[in-house]
């Protein structure tokens, strides 16, 4: 594909149709109300994104700063993500709610694989797709990764009893 795109971007996949309809649509002359149709589904679509967009944890120090978190005493829930990702959105409820439940037990950064931090540590974690998770023990030691997906009950198995 083209450098840059993701294959599974929602915002390619969701501009182009929008062109082929609004290009079918204005080609045959269309009336008030379908051209205000298709403007509340663009509206609709576009603040349904973004509520639901994935939000990078915000770091002070980049990748030195996720680094030093790792290893500290409390496990820690890498999640590599993109905003135009949409399996990473389709998760963001459950990693919420998961960091919710677990605040205090589970420290979970979430890094946008776009944004320096990301780039930052693509060579150290060695990841290249999003969503990519990477969990670590509270002594600092990779106990697993997925890419793609996200395994609740893994991660629940993993964490120690409080």
């Amino acid at each position: 594909m083209f450098d840059g795109m993701q294959y599974y971007s929602a915002v390619w996949v969701v501009l182009i149709l929008f062109i082929l309809v609004g290009f079918v649509l204005f080609r045959n002359k269309p009336r008030l109300p379908e051209v205000l149709a298709l403007g509340a589904i663009v509206v609709g679509i576009l603040a349904l994104y973004l509520y639901l967009r994935p939000v990078q944890t915000e770091l002070m120090g980049e990748a030195a700063e996720v680094q030093a978190m790792i290893g500290q005493g409390t496990p820690v829930l890498l999640e590599f993500q993109s905003p135009y990702c949409v399996v990473c959105i389709a998760l963001k409820p459950t990693i919420d709610a998961l960091e919710e439940e677990f605040a205090g037990r589970l420290i979970i950064l979430r890094i946008n694989a776009q944004e320096e931090a990301g780039m930052q540590l693509a060579p150290v974690y060695g990841f290249q797709y999003t969503p990519t998770f990477v969990y670590f023990d509270a002594n600092g030691n990779e106990r697993w990764r997925i890419i793609g997906s996200f395994d609740e009950a893994q991660l629940r198995a993993e964490l120690p009893a409080q």
